[in-house]
């Protein structure tokens, strides 16, 4: 649990301690001869300790750095040993599944890409908050009817939609599947699947800026790509001219040299902004 989120990690440790009352954790699970022990470690604030080779350094007691692969986890992992990394959404399902059956579960979502996500709408719409729709829902659907569009009816400018870097789509290009091939389609990822809206009470110019000073701060260092390029793009961001053809260089180092996806992300996210905005933030395109 990330160290920023105190009454969240004391709500998980006295949950932990309840499982093992209660017999589902311990050398004797439910009187069985499995032992299951979990532990709850208190992690790095950093965003990309999220990152499954960071997350295992951090473990480790080293810094949240994202590590180079291969290895991979699944064949080295923490302490050299073979690990499995999965979020908590992952496992969330792990009962579903149980009760019901992988067959029922396989029904849900799409043939690609089965089950279900959980999406989170942020302050700006009607309704925000978190619901669960299947993999495969229309985009649309979940702004205009999950969401009801944006509070006071506001026009709807862009939508940013799984994480900070997972890309900007425009209102007319929402009509798109909940799924990461369909996501992808559009320039943007899935991510964890949130979607933040924007109306034009925010300026383009400042949501770039915002972008970059995100990757520059977040930025673990690891790699040089990543750590130098991050700054050098903000810089470009705080000045007042298009960044021209310096920007296309950078973003070609950024892409297929960084360490991890998070240095990878970066030029594909401000594609997509300049894409929605076009020519007010001309010199940002791909």
């Amino acid at each position: 649990m990330r160290s920023e989120y105190p009454q969240a990690l004391a709500h998980i440790r006295e949950a932990v301690e309840r499982a093992y009352t209660d017999g589902h954790f311990g050398p004797s699970a439910h009187g069985t001869d499995t032992a299951l022990d979990v532990e709850v470690v208190e992690g790095a604030g950093s965003y990309v300790a999220g990152e499954e080779t960071a997350l295992i350094a951090r473990l480790e007691g080293d810094r949240g750095c994202a590590r180079p692969r291969p290895p991979y986890p699944t064949g080295r992992g923490l302490w050299d040993a073979p690990t499995v990394v999965n979020n908590v959404e992952t496992l969330a399902a792990v009962p579903w599944i149980v009760a019901r059956g992988g067959d029922a579960y396989a029904r849900r979502g799409t043939p690609d890409e089965t089950g279900t996500k959980l999406v989170c709408l942020s302050e700006r719409f009607a309704r925000p908050g978190a619901y669960e729709v299947e993999l495969g829902t229309s985009l649309l659907r979940i702004v205009t009817e999950l969401g009801g569009g944006l509070k006071g009816g506001s026009e709807l400018t862009t939508v940013q939609v799984g994480g900070p870097l997972g890309g900007f789509l425009a209102p007319d290009a929402l009509d798109v599947p909940l799924t990461t091939a369909g996501i992808a389609a559009r320039g943007a990822a899935l991510g964890h699947a949130g979607l933040v809206a924007f109306d034009r009470r925010v300026a383009p110019e400042d949501m770039l800026r915002h972008v970059w000073e995100f990757a520059a701060a977040e930025s673990c260092g690891a790699c040089s790509p990543c750590r130098v390029g991050s700054g050098r793009g903000l810089e470009l961001a705080l000045a007042d001219t298009p960044p021209g053809a310096e920007w296309k260089r950078l973003a070609h180092v950024l892409t297929g040299a960084s360490l991890c996806a998070f240095g990878r992300r970066i030029p594909p996210t401000v594609h997509s902004l300049a894409h929605v905005y076009g020519d007010r933030l001309a010199g940002w395109e791909p």
